[in-house]
């Protein structure tokens, strides 16, 4: 009979497979494979990190167990040079597993101090080699008073990543074919596809809550003459600098969706910010563009609403409902109001009000025009 920790590793590899075999997302699986890794090594942590593409560095993407100081189990930029680590050479340079121990006089003073800095007293190393290129890295440790990894811990933790590369690979592929169904292919922004499905979660309040949500509908002014007269190579140029710059302006507020919803239109959608920020930066970029001309130059419109979310207990009673504002609603209104801008060559975004035809939507105050807008701006 097998002695108990083969047992126990053999079983460890057959679960994995089993788990790794259905469709997950890409970081599910690593962290499946990670904690099996822990558990089957008898390790104080385990870490993957991924190599960054271009670059001699790899990015830790998880770590699991008895975290050292620093550690956190998913870090946002935790990166280590590879020149810096001899067992990081070795799998670069030779796909090979790797193991030190702080018992051992000949271990590298680079790993040496890595281990000291995070308090363990061993490390093993392997590389995750997937459709036929390292891909990242599997790492390991002890702690004090533990053995160090042998060569039956190298072949348990080789075996793993084998399983583990077809799961991968599979899983990147269907990021891939998730990328090509959501991501506009000319600016690598969101779709409408994308934008009609996470949009409803902008309407999301906690209970008690309520939040800001603003559109923005942009439309890029004379892109047909553009084309007609340069080539829809440089119209094709000028599409994806507006994208750049929308997100230049829109990307660092929190919760900001930026997608290309058709050939010169782009919307914005953005939570939890308050409306003045919202058209301060609009406005900018409006003037920015116009500033060297109408070809070329933006037109926009915005409609903000207040989400509330359901009443507390406290709160809850018989007093009237509020109108239901819905994604629908709020891009249409934005929408209205840009065609205003446009109609009008107005180098600032044009609010929404009203719905004169839609009473009662919760858009906003104003006057309205027929369209459903007004020029009526957020005090200071």
């Amino acid at each position: 009979m097998l002695p108990a920790d083969e047992q126990t590793r053999i079983r460890s590899l057959a679960s994995v497979a089993r788990a790794l075999g259905r469709s997950v997302a890409l970081n599910d699986l690593l962290e499946i494979a990670a904690e099996a890794a822990r558990t089957a090594l008898r390790a104080a942590t385990v870490s993957v990190s991924r190599l960054d593409a271009g670059t001699l560095q790899v990015r830790t993407i998880i770590n699991v167990g008895d975290l050292g100081p620093r550690e956190v189990r998913w870090p946002e930029d935790e990166t280590y040079r590879i020149e810096d680590f001899d067992g990081l050479r070795l799998v670069l340079d030779s796909l090979e597993t790797w193991s030190y121990s702080l018992d051992d006089p000949s271990i590298p003073d680079s790993e040496r101090e890595l281990l000291l800095d995070l308090g363990k007293a061993a490390s093993l190393g392997a590389p995750l080699v997937v459709d036929g290129r390292l891909w990242g890295e599997f790492f390991a440790t002890r702690h004090v008073g533990q053995p160090g990894f042998d060569d039956v811990d190298a072949a348990y933790l080789e075996a793993l990543l084998a399983i583990l590369a077809g799961a991968v690979s599979r899983a990147l592929a269907e990021e891939s074919l998730e990328r090509l169904a959501y991501l506009d292919p000319l600016t690598g922004l969101l779709n409408r596809r994308a934008l009609d499905e996470r949009a409803p979660r902008a309407f999301e309040a906690r209970p008690g809550r309520d939040r800001t949500v603003t559109a923005v509908t942009l439309d890029v002014n004379r892109l047909k003459e553009v084309n007609d007269t340069f080539g829809h190579a440089v119209g094709d140029q000028l599409i994806r600098a507006v994208a750049r710059d929308l997100e230049a302006t829109f990307g660092g507020l929190h919760d900001a969706l930026v997608a290309r919803v058709g050939g010169d239109e782009f919307t914005v959608l953005v939570s939890d910010v308050e409306l003045a920020t919202v058209l301060a930066l609009c406005d900018e970029l409006c003037r920015r563009t116009w500033a060297i001309g109408s070809g070329g130059s933006i037109s926009a419109g915005a409609a903000s609403t207040r989400v509330r979310g359901a009443p507390t207990t406290a709160e809850a009673g018989g007093g009237p409902s509020e109108p239901v504002v819905t994604p629908t609603k709020l891009f249409a209104a934005a929408d209205r109001a840009q065609y205003v801008a446009k109609r009008g060559r107005l180098a600032r975004t044009v609010l929404a009000g009203e719905l004169d035809d839609e009473p009662g939507d919760g858009l906003g105050d104003g006057l309205g025009d027929g369209l459903g807008v007004t020029l009526e701006r957020p005090g200071p």
